[in-house]
């Protein structure tokens, strides 16, 4: 989960926007604060699509809109280099504002439920604390990391961050469960199958 770099996104957005030449403060905060009221409501849109849709699909639409946010803002920072003008500005912003609510939407409404839900009971506490950790862990790295590679290149920044958010598709896509109406006593019977809601034969 933040792996993907959405804190990142969050400690530097100012940064990001100087980068893409805002220079007034009060516009980069400003902006900031738009980005982050975009990842409101994409909560707010989860929390009523999610019982009908189901934890994968919400989770996979929140990180295909990342990926897609990621890409354009890897087009928007190699075809701007140090030259941005207003439609590549305003791509950037939209680029973030696709990233945070991809983000929000997916990862950041359900991932600590739906981790609840999907481990099994003898587990659960020692899963939660392993989650927790590697993701503080992953949160110090980016955080480190990102300040100094967006400052070489904002292009080489969100491919890395691209890069993750794919790795974290794929990932979703071919190991998490749909747990969806499913008592949260089945999800050891899961496992115990090989990652199926049937037994082998």
């Amino acid at each position: 989960m933040q792996i993907t770099g959405i804190n990142a996104t969050v400690y530097y957005s100012p940064a990001i926007f100087e980068s893409m030449t805002y220079t007034d403060d009060v516009t980069k905060l400003g902006l900031s604060a738009l980005v982050q009221v975009a990842g409101l409501i994409a909560v707010f849109i989860s929390l009523m699509v999610i019982d009908r849709m189901g934890r994968r699909p919400v989770l996979l639409i929140g990180i295909a809109t990342m990926i897609i946010a990621n890409i354009l803002l890897i087009g928007v920072f190699a075809v701007g280099g140090g030259r941005f003008d207003g439609a590549l500005t305003t791509l950037g912003f939209i680029g973030l504002v696709l990233f945070t609510a991809g983000f929000t939407f997916g990862f950041g409404s359900l991932v600590w439920v739906y981790a609840g839900e999907a481990m099994p009971a003898h587990l659960r506490s020692l899963g939660a604390s392993v989650m927790l950790t590697a993701g503080l862990v992953a949160n110090v790295i980016v955080g480190l990391a990102f300040r100094p590679i967006l400052e070489q290149s904002g292009m080489v920044a969100f491919l890395i961050l691209g890069i993750m958010a794919v790795a974290a598709f794929v990932l979703v896509m071919k190991l998490a469960p749909e747990t969806k109406g499913r008592p949260l006593e089945d999800i050891a019977q899961f496992w115990e199958n090989g990652g199926s809601w049937t037994a082998r034969k």
